[in-house]
């Protein structure tokens, strides 16, 4: 599996650890999934001439 890092200011780094409930990495796994499904949807639509 790649690795993937990412730099965020440090007082949004301070809210994201109030909340150790939430596994992050999974939570961003599902989202960039999420967006790419969106992406490639949309590249069918433009490729098919629907958009």
């Amino acid at each position: 599996m790649a690795t993937f890092t990412v730099s965020i200011p440090e007082e949004l780094k301070k809210k994201i650890d109030e909340h150790p409930e939430i596994n992050w990495a999974e939570y961003l796994k599902k989202k960039f999934e999420q967006r790419m499904k969106e992406l490639n949807k949309f590249e069918e639509l433009r490729n098919s001439g629907k958009l």
